[in-house]
């Protein structure tokens, strides 16, 4: 022992020397950047950005996980856009693959378990690449592709670096964390009514029909969209209860207490139907997994009714607009009662036609949208005002990249469900129950992001993509502490 640990200690003053002379060359180069910067807000983020440079040169896994609150605040994008500040998420991204570089090179942390996932996320993109031969707005296909490529390598960069349980586990308590930030600050605005105030482009708010004449703010977060931002809090609150379940420390569960009460409360602001839709889904899918034993039952009566208490009277008038889907005697629905769910049948429609003509490859990727009128027409609806979208993923990538692209991405799914079952396996047969619960909660969570994309098309797709690059990692960090236990000389179960 006393040898291998006199063989390790070059192996360390080396790697500290090669991440000081990375730091330095690198401070040294934002320095120089400084010098030549007068905006103020420029400077203040070289300087942070320096700080950050260093840790995640030090510990890649900080800055993923300082790039996932850059990106699911999207930070970086209300930067560019209230400051005009540079892009961060760029730079961040680049920062990452270059120390997966350096961990490769220099220290031989050769990256695995990527292959698979970059095979189906090439797939899916090949499929709308070949749509170049034959759509109309090829412009489009290649600015689509183009955000395609960076949010499949954003996937990419989080397989590679996300390896460890504790990682896992800090990845998990990050998204809780971005939960309460956004949560409290839209959960603040909409109960004071400080509609005025964008809390620095964190919290947004515009005013929209609730129901039938009646109007009133619906929160729209960092989004700028109800419906989206109703979506990526959805995903949190399932991670939020299972930790109330199954967290050990008081503090952890007083956390996540807080989590969920302010993503519930920010999801029922957003007055988002289709999220109301998601919420419950997720909920009825949680409580099947987990049936609350009478004490937890009582604490989530009593968490509901202090929610309920908090719940604007026009929130019920909202949701029960939904009661016009449900079919007649006759067996058909009214959905001229309600101009967006008119609308949303229009789309239906309209997407329906674009698959026909061209069933087995799609009108091209990006199309849906720049040849809406066009098939709106055919089929006989009223000309739409600019662009439209589908409303809804799956119509989405079925009328632009036709049933070959549906497979393709499907395939993308099937493959993060199979990941989850490998994943819960060797943790099961390791007797690591509580990262077993951890999975429950994120896989609940991302059901409840594909049932309110029935809803809504793929206007934020890096959000999916992010989940799938944690969902992709999970096989190898099953693995890495199923290892862990095996070395500690207890006896692994097999499943």
């Amino acid at each position: 022992m006393e040898l291998s640990v006199r063989e390790a200690q070059p192996s360390s003053r080396r790697t500290s020397l090669i991440y000081s002379g990375l730091a330095i060359l690198i401070g040294s180069a934002i320095g120089f950047a400084v010098t030549r910067q007068d905006h103020p807000i420029f400077i203040a983020l070289a300087v942070g950005g320096l700080a950050v440079v260093i840790a995640t040169v030090a510990s890649a896994e900080f800055g993923l996980l300082l790039f996932l609150f850059i990106t699911y605040t999207r930070f970086s994008d209300l930067a560019i856009d209230l400051y005009g500040a540079p892009s961060v998420a760029k730079f961040f991204v680049g920062l990452l693959i270059i120390a997966i570089i350096i961990r490769w090179a220099l220290l031989g942390a050769r990256p695995q378990g990527w292959q698979v996932p970059a095979f189906l996320l090439a797939l899916y993109g090949f499929v709308g690449f070949v749509s170049l031969i034959y759509a109309q707005d090829s412009e489009r296909v290649l600015g689509t592709l183009s955000d395609y490529v960076k949010d499949a390598l954003i996937a990419l960069v989080i397989v590679v670096l996300l390896k460890r349980g504790m990682a896992f586990r800090r990845v998990l308590w990050t998204l809780l964390a971005i939960g309460i930030f956004l949560g409290t600050l839209s959960s603040l605005q909409y109960i004071t009514g400080n509609f005025s105030s964008i809390y620095g482009g964190f919290a947004k708010a515009e005013l929209h029909e609730i129901a039938g004449s009646t109007r009133g703010y619906r929160l729209t977060g960092p989004i700028g969209d109800a419906n989206y931002f109703a979506q990526i809090m959805i995903v949190l609150i399932p991670i939020a209860i299972e930790r109330i379940l199954n967290e050990r420390k008081l503090l952890g569960r007083m956390l996540a207490i807080w989590a969920a009460v302010v993503c519930i409360l920010s999801v029922i602001f957003t007055f988002s139907r289709g999220g109301f839709i998601a919420l419950v889904a997720g909920v009825i899918i949680f409580f099947l997994i987990y049936p609350p034993r009478p004490l937890q039952l009582i604490v989530f009566l009593g968490l509901g009714l202090a929610l309920f208490a908090l719940v604007p009277p026009t929130y019920s008038a909202r949701i029960l607009t939904l009661e016009d889907l449900i079919p007649n005697q006759s067996g058909q629905i009214n959905v001229r009662n309600d101009s967006s769910f008119q609308g949303r049948a229009d789309h239906l429609l309209t997407g329906w036609a674009m698959f026909e003509s061209n069933p087995v490859f799609g009108i091209g990727l990006g199309n849906s949208v720049t040849r809406y009128d066009e098939f709106s027409k055919e089929i006989g609806l009223a000309a739409s005002i600019g662009n439209r979208s589908l409303h809804s993923l799956y119509l989405e990538v079925l009328a632009e990249t036709g049933i070959l692209g549906f497979l393709a991405f499907f395939a993308l799914i099937g493959y993060a469900a199979r990941c989850v079952i490998v994943a819960k396996k060797k943790f099961l047969e390791a007797s690591q129950f509580d990262y077993v619960h951890l999975v429950n909660g994120l896989a609940i969570g991302f059901i409840s992001y594909l049932v309110s994309a029935l809803f809504i098309h793929a206007a934020f797709p890096r959000y999916f993509y992010l989940l799938l690059g944690i969902l992709y990692s999970l096989p190898a960090i099953a693995e890495q502490v199923r290892q862990e236990v095996a070395a500690q000389g207890l006896q692994l179960k097999p499943q």
